[in-house]
């Protein structure tokens, strides 16, 4: 059973099952389709929620400058207490895990009782080896210049074949999904103002603030990721002290996509 539902936040997301919380916060450009893998498996024992940033998905795209990765955290953040979610595993892929990070800081430093864990999958966090996409759409005028001029499914099919490293498991539904939230109203301004405020300006200060995370920490990456590379993912394994690093074989940037058969065990 599944049921739809709109936070105070404005933000769209999907609810499945029931018991302890479990968050899925998608990567830049993706929705709530990005864990269609996880909504079967994950909702038999727990209670899914699967959220659609502000921008994406099916959530709101208003035509403003507040997509800053600090705002989107903390609409992540509020949605969590409106919910009351409590020993909740909170999951981020690329963007939402570099999201889920600043949430998490902010989790054991204000509500300790509330995260129990923290999954990272091919994660953002750190202000270098950013991708080629993200370095493009942040370029003045060169990414406002590619956002308006190539057509939604190019762009969608441009970033999962970088994202994924078996090209033969793209399917043009997959890209009809994500090229739909960025040729709705709004949906390009979105994408292009997040990508210009992914970066925070006190990166340097958030950064040292990892160590500070507590709770038990898996951080998952696919081995031929050539958006974020594996040494992000050492980096983050080494910044954390309670972290665990496990490489997916065969798999890309999303995993939870490419290869579900592996990261849904490892999940569990």
């Amino acid at each position: 059973m599944s049921s739809n539902c709109i936070s105070k936040t404005g933000l769209h997301c999907e609810v499945y099952g029931s018991g302890d919380p479990i968050l899925c916060l998608h990567g830049l450009g993706a929705s709530t389709h990005s864990w269609r893998e996880f909504r079967e498996p994950l909702s038999k024992l727990n209670k899914l929620f699967l959220l659609d940033f502000k921008g994406f998905g099916v959530s709101p795209k208003p035509k403003d400058k507040h997509y800053a990765i600090t705002e989107h955290a903390e609409s992540a953040y509020q949605f969590i207490i409106e919910h009351d979610l409590r020993n909740l595993t909170l999951i981020g892929n690329s963007f939402g895990g570099a999201v889920s990070l600043l949430v998490a800081i902010r989790l054991c430093a204000e509500q300790p009782r509330r995260l129990g864990k923290l999954i990272l999958i091919d994660s953002g966090g750190y202000n270098q080896k950013l991708p080629l996409h993200l370095k493009l759409l942040r370029a003045p005028l060169l990414g406002w210049l590619i956002i308006h001029l190539l057509p939604p499914k190019v762009s969608a099919k441009f970033v999962l074949k970088n994202s994924y490293y078996d090209h033969g498991k793209i399917t043009q539904a997959q890209v009809d999904a994500y090229a739909q939230p960025i040729a709705d109203r709004g949906g390009r301004h979105a994408l292009l103002e997040t990508a210009k405020q992914i970066v925070p300006d006190n990166i340097d200060e958030l950064i040292a603030k990892y160590p500070t995370i507590n709770v038990p920490t898996l951080i998952l990456w696919g081995k031929e990721d050539e958006i974020i590379p594996l040494e992000i993912g050492e980096m983050l394994d080494a910044a954390i002290p309670t972290s665990e690093l496990v490489t997916i074989e065969h798999s890309g940037h999303v995993p939870q996509e490419e290869t579900p058969e592996a990261v849904v065990p490892l999940v569990l």
